[in-house]
């Protein structure tokens, strides 16, 4: 097989865009799709389906393309490690994380790392779904299962409560237990099958009668647009006092002796790349920075 011609299929695979691919490679749409069919020809099998829209692949084709994946990916870890031995730390490092934490959580930490290790260059990958360490190098987020090759190291708890605004409170009461929930306008994170946030349906069924789920009067796929709109007086939340957001407004919480579900946040990386540089002094510094926080 001709490794060259894989990367190039691999490459128009991923975009299933001539016109992206080409840029992406630096060639022209034509060269590359004489490339592809040379390739088709070389493998004697039909890799894609053509559209007006673009590509698809056919079984065969998905088939080679999850075989390229792995060497595309075993070749950038071959290339970190072998790049991350030196001890100055000279890297650049993927993140892959949700929005909330990428642009709230995380960032308040990095200004200070960036100013340690300035050779660091930093990307981070915000997705609310496939969160998996295909195209980065660490993923912060819930507990991966069922990946025994993934180191995982528990970064900081988010014990969850049910909060709501002042002005809604006094609109229309504060609830006087549980059950009260029942009479309020109930904010919802809409869950996915990866569920990056932990547990948020515990407000949908807390004080429920049996068999029964509260219908939200807001849904949102959005975490920082479900704390927004607790705070613009919308309705009631499952939030964390952790969060940063929640920290600087007035929300309340409505039932602070009640334990409510808590979310566990991990570093989490391949077990092959437990000997890079930048991933484990970004681990070292997280893990210094949040327990010292949390000791003050």
């Amino acid at each position: 097989m001709d490794l060259a011609k894989l990367k190039i299929f691999y490459a128009v695979a991923k975009f299933g865009n001539l016109t992206k691919a080409a840029g992406f490679l630096n060639t022209s749409q034509s060269s590359l799709s004489r490339s592809m069919q040379n390739f088709e020809y070389q493998m004697k099998v039909k890799l894609f389906e053509r559209h007006p829209r673009g590509l698809t692949l056919t079984f065969e084709g998905e088939k080679l393309f999850q075989h390229a994946s792995k060497l595309m990916q075993k070749n950038e870890e071959f290339l970190k490690t072998f790049h991350a031995k030196s001890e100055k730390v000279n890297h650049e490092l993927k993140i892959i994380t949700t929005p909330h934490m990428g642009s709230s959580y995380l960032m308040s930490y990095l200004k200070e790392y960036l100013s340690l290790y300035p050779e660091v260059r930093i990307k981070i990958l915000c997705q609310t779904e496939n969160l998996d360490l295909q195209e980065a190098d660490v993923a912060i987020c819930t507990y991966i299962s069922h990946h025994p090759n993934l180191i995982q190291h528990p970064l900081k708890a988010f014990p969850m409560g049910l909060w709501a605004s002042p002005k809604y409170l006094e609109k229309y009461g504060r609830p006087k237990t549980i059950e009260d929930l029942d009479h309020h306008k109930i904010l919802a994170y809409t869950q996915n099958f990866t569920d990056p946030y932990g547990n948020f349906s515990w407000i949908l069924t807390l004080g429920a009668k049996p068999h029964h789920i509260r219908k939200p009067y807001l849904e949102i796929n959005n975490l920082q647009g479900l704390i927004n709109a607790t705070i613009d007086d919308i309705g009631i939340a499952e939030l964390s006092k952790e969060w940063i957001q929640v920290q600087k407004s007035n929300l309340v919480n409505l039932f602070p002796d009640l334990k409510g579900p808590v979310i566990e946040l991990y570093y989490i990386y391949k077990e092959s790349m437990k000997d890079s540089n930048p991933i484990t002094s970004l681990k070292d510094f997280l893990l210094q920075k949040i327990n010292t926080k949390s000791v003050e």
